[in-house]
């Protein structure tokens, strides 16, 4: 696999060539354009050096170049340096005519002058009129709904060849592969491995469907080929993805892993990276012709989806990027229809009560604009995935499980149930040191609440458009701390005064923090990153709260989820991609691993340290870990309490009591699959 060797380019002459740009060029960039060039002390003209990933970004967020120099086609083949629309040279200008010569032009040509060019324009106009009547596409409209699924269970990830329907449903604690008719009809289980299987592409012939597994919530799936015949599945070598999508041809395979873009024939040999770039390239899709392939530039500069781009020519050498229209500029999902010139948003803005949903369609000539985008009215729910037939004009829809939760006790020594709080509809419980309180966040709205152990006094402390997950009680009861959402920024970890109900961030920064937890004398936070993965910037850090300042801890590349012990002495974390259980030691600062074959991304531990609890969602269990040898104890099987419904395949969320009391909650929710036609006004 091609791969690029090092960040780092040496000398005036090598970034030129970069760049593609001559020496002197280059040189006047650094001076009036603020190039990110760094100079080696000693001030020679060949004492400078640069990074790729810097040039890259820097060039992506040019648009004031008006040299009348070419396009940016770096050498180095990194997409973050290609021509982007909005960064297009100027042409230059005719030089002016001098008032000298200007006076001797003769009244009646003026007069000539003046009419030629009015006909001219007017000429113009009525000709970009009449073309751009034949390309105005009317406002979708979603007609004629019809219910094609009533069994209950959850489901994920829609896909549609116009014939049949392919999903993931739950099943025995996974997403099993699923089909049924497109019209509807008896719902038959593909391929049911002990794993989570989502559909991602049909090829081309029918026969065959391209899926994803993975284990828990690692971003990078496996990518297979299942056979439609019943034939055996078989892995794409030893890829990892997350985006994917098979050529019209069926010959190739394109998929997008970390931030690159690759392909590979169907049976997984010699993948060949076609480009890397400066952040997340998502929702991969060929064009109808499979002379194209567009994606998402996902989480560049801020957390925002910016741009989306495309590859084509010769080997996809070819890299063009254009910004997106402003109504899709945040975090959407991204949903590719398969080899098509259309896409659809998802969007949950934090201010909206329900989903949004944008219809996407990609210019396939000069006469059009680059992308299209056309609001579709709002559907009856919110929205978790969608397939469209363009033949049919056929739109499928997967409703989003409903927003309600009930919390229930565990007792382990009595191994029993019992549900608590009764009226609340919360996430995330968390209990003080003292038992007397509790934190938690509305199910329905995100906010923070906090009330007194039995329900009574409940207060809500936070407010739209802030989304909060996993608050945490300080040692002493006065503060707590959270990560937040807000509206085009990552997630953050926050710290409220509970007597003055003020908050502030916790840090400085703008990576992407995950749950906080407390070091026992309430001086310093411990929290892992999330939305990490595709950048391989995940971490464990430690921040001050005096002073705000962020330690990362060493050794601790690739970890996430951390959590700090009662007693001080470890901090917990899992790593990613070797599902692994592993613990620093706060005084030695090292870590040991404590056990492997952890596919969950919840932990807490027990109040007297002796414990770690860890969830395994796709076998829907708990397990305790002794933190003195790593022996492991299963303490709840959820697969024999189905009267609960509480086992959530993909995130098993749990929390401890003081009295070690497992604490969980269980969903009330029906998520079924609809069809509407599709009509354009």
């Amino acid at each position: 696999m091609e791969s690029i060797s090092s960040d780092r380019i040496d000398s005036w002459k090598d970034i030129s060539a970069y760049l593609g740009r001559d020496v002197s060029t280059v040189m006047r960039w650094e001076k009036e354009k603020k190039l990110p060039v760094h100079r080696i002390p000693g001030g020679q003209r060949q004492g400078v050096f640069a990074y790729r990933h810097e040039l890259n970004e820097w060039m992506v967020g040019r648009s004031d170049f008006t040299d009348g120099s070419e396009p940016f086609q770096t050498n180095g083949g990194l997409a973050a340096a290609a021509t982007a629309e909005g960064l297009q040279t100027q042409a230059k200008l005719p030089t002016p005519v001098e008032p000298s010569q200007a006076a001797k032009v003769s009244h009646w040509k003026r007069a000539l002058y003046s009419a030629v060019g009015f006909l001219a324009a007017l000429v113009v106009i009525s000709a970009y009129e009449h073309v751009s009547s034949w390309f105005t596409f009317g406002t979708p409209q979603l007609l004629g709904q019809r219910q094609l699924t009533n069994n209950g269970r959850e489901k994920r990830g829609l896909l549609t060849d116009g014939r049949t329907v392919y999903f993931g449903q739950e099943q025995n604690g996974w997403f099993a592969l699923a089909e049924m008719p497109a019209v509807g009809g008896p719902i038959r289980v593909l391929w049911n491995p002990p794993a989570n299987v989502l559909p991602i592409d049909v090829s081309p012939d029918g026969k065959q469907l391209l899926a994803s597994s993975s284990l828990g919530v690692e971003i990078e799936r496996e990518l297979w080929v299942v056979p439609l015949d019943r034939g055996e599945p078989r892995r794409l070598s030893n890829i990892k993805a997350h985006s994917a999508a098979w050529a019209p041809d069926g010959k190739t395979i394109a998929y997008a892993a970390g931030t690159g873009v690759y392909l590979t024939s169907p049976d997984g040999i010699a993948p060949k990276e076609i480009c890397l770039f400066a952040s997340v390239p998502r929702a991969l899709n060929w064009s109808s012709d499979g002379r194209g392939l567009r994606f998402v530039l996902e989480g560049f500069p801020s957390g925002k989806n910016r741009l989306w781009g495309e590859l084509s020519g010769s080997g996809m050498s070819t890299i063009t990027m254009h910004p997106l229209p402003a109504p899709v500029e945040w975090d959407g999902a991204w949903i590719s229809v398969r080899r098509t010139d259309t896409a659809f948003v998802l969007e949950d803005p934090p201010n909206l009560e329900q989903t949004s949903l944008w219809l996407v369609r990609f210019g396939r000539g000069w006469w059009e604009p680059s992308i299209y985008i056309a609001p579709v009215p709002s559907l009856h729910g919110d929205l978790d995935g969608i397939a469209f037939e363009p033949e049919l004009s056929r739109v499928l829809v997967l409703t989003k499980p409903q927003e309600r939760a009930t919390f229930v006790r565990y007792d382990l020594n009595l191994q029993t149930f019992r549900q608590i709080l009764p009226g609340i509809s919360g996430i995330y419980l968390n209990y003080s040191r003292d038992g007397e309180w509790i934190a938690y966040v509305g199910s329905q709205d995100g906010s923070l609440r906090v009330s007194r152990a039995d329900g009574s006094g409940a207060r809500q402390l936070t407010y739209a458009p802030d989304v909060i997950e996993l608050p945490r009680w300080s040692p002493d009861g006065k503060q707590i701390a959270y990560m937040t959402k807000r509206p085009g920024r990552p997630w953050r970890i926050y710290v409220l005064q509970l007597e003055s109900g003020k908050a502030r961030e916790a840090s400085g920064g703008d990576d992407g923090q995950g749950a906080p937890t407390w070091s026992p004398d309430g001086r310093f936070i411990s929290y892992g990153n999330v939305e990490c993965e595709g950048t391989h910037s995940c971490a464990i850090h430690r921040i001050d709260l005096a002073s705000g300042k962020v330690h990362t801890l060493p050794d601790s590349d690739g970890l996430f989820t951390a959590r700090w012990s009662p007693d001080g002495r470890f901090i917990a974390a899992l790593h990613l991609e070797q599902h692994q259980l592993m613990l620093f030691d706060a005084k030695g600062e090292k870590w040991h691993k404590l056990a492997d074959g952890i596919n969950g991304n919840d932990l807490d531990w027990s109040p007297d340290s002796k414990y770690l609890f860890v969830d395994f969602p796709g076998e829907a269990r708990i397990a305790r870990f002794h933190t003195a040898d790593g022996r492991q104890d299963t303490v709840l099987d959820l697969r024999s309490q189905d009267d609960f419904n509480l086992a959530e395949t993909d995130d098993l969320q749990f929390s401890v009591a003081p009295d070690n009391a497992v604490i969980l909650h269980r969903q009330i929710h029906s998520q079924e699959i609809f069809a509407y036609d599709e009509r354009e006004h």
